[in-house]
């Protein structure tokens, strides 16, 4: 199949050849009829890769203090790398198509094989010939709705969430401020709803447009003082409400919306707009100033989104899917007509062109859509790239997951020392760019093409943490060598079955448990007598993730058995030594889940406790790892793989690091190295043990009490 992607870096506009997405559950394949384009939206994506990187910077600051926190705790190489790979990669476009159901998950009850549905979501309605969609971003058309006006649901919805946000009643006077596509599709829907549309924009065949779709009034802004013409068409009161769709670094849209606003009317923004609220006039007529959320409650919640769980209709009347479907309705009884609206029509494979013409802005386009064509490849979900020659005595590597850290941390430490054969990630646009990027035979939507690949011998699992388990046990049975990103498991019953596998089959498993090959690890380890009991404090300063990302998905295991096994594995190398003993306890932070501020203590066979103190609530740019160790008459300070102190004898010696290292290119270089030996880099032994110990810690959170940690649990 085909999907026309953008490559910020490269300032490119590509249709790729890509593998065909699957279905997955709680979702639907949808073949593309027609998809709409934001013109606003998607033309100000290709217009920010002709800038520099120092004006990206400067337009979105948030973004630069995020790198800059990345700076500090990665140093300048790695963030490099994490930069580069997000502007060098490929990315989608759209998120309003129409197309048919070729396919229905599991756990999809609503819909069915050739139902035609308008579908929403950027990263899921792309512009591609064929597309998964989550249920929850579906929306049966009905019968007798022109398919063209249809691929605009999703964007019209956007305007209709901005309309809600108003509260109008019947017989208002509702105001618009820009009048480029989400204007006129907003002129429509006052009036549908009973009330009268004014309309502002600085382009006269815009504002002439409006009045022919019905709006009561239009003018060109070329001024922002409207107050007598604006009141002597409302009886002296001025608009009930305003509603901005500009996208302007100009803050006349505001001042304007002020001026022709009643008192305590409501003024909406669902544009990008400068806002400098005049405190003078917003004050004293009191305006109820307010944001509109793209299309509507949903929007931003993975629960809703992706994992399909609805918000009950008492509680939440309209939300993204049901403002989809009142668009529908609305078009079926003839209340919007969005075909006055349609300026332009390519076809698909013009698309590149098509878009680079609208982004010139050659001609006046307002609503365009492209138009694909039926016959479509939507079964081939393996794509070849290279045709190199597989070596069986190598390392011939598969990987299945390929986000920001596989393609930052590992992948670039892996090649050229070893074979790439495939790549598989769940969107096609993804493993065909990792695969280009890096230099694999080929790219699949199907990690099970991979595991039955007799070529691969060395399969990396870099998945979401709930797909762990199963893939290291499916790729153990088909004897391949595994290299799994933490957590092993995320439940006792997984980690029992993940042993019963690995005695059964004995490839190499590897957990990647990077800090243990880390040079400033290394160093404090060597500072360490043997068989001496130490006392140890781990301090771990996490970060804040907000909930509504999916790495604090219940269903993920939660972030003490996500990343602190981590640090249950340094402590077992530092000491040489297992874990015999766990408790935990929290601290209760308003607005963070249970596990993000966690003490965790932990005992060890050779005498020694630790405390690891794993916390998400403190400052970006405080030191993300200290480690204080006590014993044997020493003291020592280990400073995020900066620096290691040792005081012992009345004296003191300090050890630099040029950088911080935590050991990702040593540990790939192990990983490669145990293949052709055929040897764990970490005994197996200490994997369950750091993974369970973690999982037991969850466990005393909840009951306040202490856990054995006995490695023969697991063999029960």
């Amino acid at each position: 199949m085909k999907q026309l992607t953008q490559n910020i870096k490269k300032n490119e506009l590509t249709i790729e050849d890509l593998p065909a997405p699957v279905c997955k559950s709680g979702g639907v394949l949808v073949q593309t009829i027609y998809s709409a384009v934001s013109v606003g939206t998607e033309v100000m994506k290709l217009k920010n890769a002709d800038i520099s990187y120092f004006q990206m910077a400067r337009k979105k600051p948030e973004q630069l203090k995020d790198v800059l926190n990345t700076l500090s705790q990665l140093g300048p190489v790695a963030t490099y790398r994490k930069v580069m790979n997000k502007l060098d990669s490929l990315s989608g476009l759209g998120y309003s198509l129409v197309g048919e159901v070729i396919e229905v998950g599991k756990n999809v009850d609503l819909l069915k094989l050739g139902d035609i549905v308008a579908c929403g979501g950027a990263g899921y309605a792309n512009h591609s010939e064929v597309n998964f969609i989550p249920k929850n971003l579906c929306a049966k058309v009905p019968e007798g709705v022109d398919l063209k006006d249809a691929s605009f649901t999703t964007i019209a919805s956007i305007a209709m969430q901005g309309f809600r946000q108003t509260e109008s009643q019947i017989g208002e006077n509702v105001a618009v401020i820009g009048l480029g596509l989400l204007g006129q599709i907003l002129v429509q829907i006052i009036q549908a709803n009973g009330c009268r549309a004014f309309g502002f924009d600085i382009s006269k065949s815009k504002c002439e447009l409006a009045i022919a779709n019905g709006a009561y009034f239009t003018e060109v802004v070329s001024k922002t003082d409207f107050e007598k013409e604006i009141s002597a068409q409302t009886n002296g009161f001025g608009c009930d409400s305003v509603i901005i769709t500009t996208g302007t670094t100009s803050n006349n849209p505001i001042i304007l919306a002020g001026k022709i606003a009643r008192d305590k009317a409501k003024i909406v923004d669902i544009g990008i707009t400068k806002m400098d609220l005049p405190w003078d006039l917003y004050y004293h007529k009191e305006l109820d100033f307010r944001f509109s959320r793209s299309y509507g409650p949903g929007r931003y919640d993975a629960q809703y989104e992706e994992n399909g769980i609805d918000y009950p209709i008492g509680h939440v009347r309209w939300t993204e899917q049901r403002n989809m479907m009142s668009i529908l309705q609305l078009l079926k009884d003839k209340k919007l007509l969005f075909s006055k609206l349609i300026t332009h029509e390519f076809d698909f494979a013009d698309s590149e062109k098509a878009f680079l013409e609208i982004k010139d802005a050659k001609e006046d386009y307002l609503g365009v859509i492209l138009k694909y064509n039926a016959d479509v490849d939507r079964k081939t979900r393996k794509i070849k790239l290279n045709n190199s020659v597989v070596k069986y005595d190598e390392v011939n590597i598969g990987i299945i997951g390929a986000g920001n850290y596989a393609s930052t941390m590992l992948l670039p430490f892996l090649k050229g020392k070893v074979n790439f054969i495939g790549i598989a990630t769940a969107t096609g646009i993804n493993a065909k760019d990792k695969a280009k990027k890096f230099g694999f035979n080929y790219a699949t939507t199907d990690y099970r093409e991979m595991l039955s690949d007799t070529n691969i011998n060395t399969v990396l699992i870099t998945t979401r943490h709930n797909q762990h388990a199963k893939m290291i046990i499916e790729a153990l049975e088909k004897g391949k060598n595994v290299y799994v990103e933490k957590p092993l498991a995320i439940s006792f019953d997984e980690l029992k079955a993940i042993a019963k596998v690995y005695a059964d089959n004995k490839q190499v498993l590897m957990v990647g448990y990077n800090r243990r090959f880390s040079a400033s690890i290394q160093y404090l380890k060597k500072q360490l007598k043997k068989n001496i009991s130490y006392s140890i404090y781990y301090q771990v300063n996490a970060g804040f993730i907000p909930m509504d990302k999916w790495y604090q998905s219940s269903e993920q295991g939660g972030r003490i058995i996500g990343e602190v096994g981590h640090f249950v594995d340094t402590i077992q190398y530092l000491l040489d030594s297992e874990p015999i003993e766990v408790f935990a306890n929290t601290t209760s932070v308003e607005g963070m889940p249970e596990q993000d501020n966690t003490f965790l203590t932990i005992k060890f066979k050779n005498g020694s406790s630790c405390v690891i103190a794993y916390l998400a609530d403190g400052d970006k740019k405080y030191p993300k790892e200290k480690i204080y160790i006590t014993g044997y008459g020493t003291n020592i300070e280990f400073d995020n793989f900066k620096s290691v102190i040792v005081f012992q004898n009345g004296k003191s010696s300090k050890k630099n690091f040029f950088m911080i290292d935590k050991g990702q290119k040593e540990e790939m270089l192990e990983l490669s190295n145990s293949v052709k030996s055929n040897g764990n880099p970490i005994p197996f032994t200490s994997l369950i043990l750091s993974c369970y110990t973690t999982i037991l810690a969850v466990e005393s959170i909840k009951t306040k009490k202490t856990y054995p940690v006995f490695i023969e649990d697991v063999y029960d």
